[in-house]
């Protein structure tokens, strides 16, 4: 299936913002300012991986306080169908903006953070699955330079455990886009 992303041009005021690698300083303003009904203790767990090497858990700052992260994944991707497709790909998930900072240009710079990261680790593309019920997302992506891979629709999922203890099921059906660097070997 060969979908085009609707033109949606959403972008509000561009704001200042800083991106950087986590410190494990700032792990309790994560936890108490991004997603945390999702990502209850799962900042300190992004941090270990990053400290071992698998990744790089890039938060967005504004005036001292978190905006926005994504992880960028040396390993490739996690997902059985896409990692089985494509091989020596980086790869970025979970990007997050706060509400209040969509359209703004943050994940715009979240994406050019992981993919200055992804170049300089020598790899020659990066890619991410985007939800087919996201055109937002998915024009963001575009405007960047990533397109369809050409494996079609799948489905990724897992469970979290909430700030409530309670364990919850997610899913998204998706698509998987990459984004190739010029003069990359």
């Amino acid at each position: 299936m060969n979908r085009q992303a609707p033109n949606i041009d959403c972008q509000v005021q561009p704001i200042d913002c800083e991106i950087r690698p986590l410190a494990q300083a700032e792990i309790p303003l994560l936890d108490a300012h991004l997603d945390a009904r999702r990502l209850a203790g799962r900042h300190a767990e992004r941090f270990e991986r990053q400290r071992e090497g698998a990744l790089t858990y890039l938060i967005a700052w504004r005036d001292g306080l978190p905006v926005g992260h994504a992880l960028a994944r040396w390993t490739g991707a996690m997902d059985e169908f896409v990692s089985s497709r494509i091989a020596d790909c980086a790869h970025i998930e979970d990007l997050f903006v706060t509400p209040n900072m969509r359209s703004r240009g943050v994940g715009s710079r979240i994406l050019a953070h992981a993919e200055g990261l992804a170049l300089g680790r020598g790899f020659g593309r990066i890619g991410l699955a985007v939800g087919i019920d996201n055109p937002r997302a998915r024009s963001l992506y575009e405007r960047r330079g990533y397109a369809d891979a050409g494996f079609g629709i799948f489905e990724i999922g897992g469970t979290y455990r909430g700030m409530d203890g309670v364990e919850r099921r997610w899913r998204e059906v998706c698509e998987y886009l990459v984004k190739g660097f010029e003069g990359a070997g």
